[in-house]
């Protein structure tokens, strides 16, 4: 399967050749993860139907082969996905790239839902090589979300900080966060202004 975009420079994804070879890296290294318990089993499903899952594997992990379970067992795999999944699933599809191929991003989004609800940095339970990696792959297939980012927030936090104002939890923290050695670093700067509705109101002198 072709590229979704033209490649992209190499200073900005070197080594990887186009978009579509990081986004097929993302959506592997989760399902990786899951497999050795890195992430949870439901994670080995993305929460998608099984032959939406063969789909995927087909384009993203290529070399290795599938076996398919009883359909039973799979419901009873695909029935522990938790709500807040869905939650950032819909949330990322909200603002996908309109240009973009919207199965390779729905995969994509319910690749780095699996992996905002792990204990360690995106990037990594995503298995990519660094932070700029996540980046490039937001401003790609997110590029609404990416340009809203504009203090530059850690991106599980940031995606999670918009969520959060949408179900009423204002700075509403990722689910794992709270294990991972880098939270005080993550949290202690780089806050965004409240939305509108929560701001103060101005005082009006009498």
């Amino acid at each position: 399967m072709s590229p979704t975009f033209p490649l992209w420079p190499a200073s900005e994804l070197s080594p990887m050749r186009s978009g579509y070879e990081l986004l097929t890296k993302a959506v592997s290294g989760v399902l990786r993860h899951a497999s050795v318990d890195v992430l949870p089993p439901f994670v080995r499903t993305l929460g998608l139907a099984q032959s939406e899952l063969m789909a995927a594997l087909e384009c993203c992990r290529p070399t290795e082969a599938y076996v398919p379970i009883s359909e039973l067992k799979y419901a009873v795999v695909v029935a522990t996905v938790p709500p807040l999944f869905h939650d950032v699933v819909a949330h990322l599809m909200a603002s996908r790239t309109a240009e973009a191929d919207a199965e390779h991003v729905n995969w994509l989004a319910r690749a780095i839902a699996a992996a905002s609800l792990g204990h360690r940095m995106l990037w990594q339970d995503l298995g990519l090589s660094g932070r700029h990696e996540v980046a490039a792959l937001m401003k790609l297939y997110f590029q609404p979300l990416f340009l809203r980012n504009v203090t530059d927030l850690k991106w599980k936090r940031f995606i999670f900080r918009e969520l959060g104002d949408k179900l009423g939890r204002h700075d509403m923290p990722p689910p794992g966060c709270h294990r991972c050695t880098q939270y005080c670093k993550c949290f202690e700067t780089g806050r965004l202004a409240p939305p509108a509705a929560m701001a103060p109101k101005p005082t009006v002198a009498a």
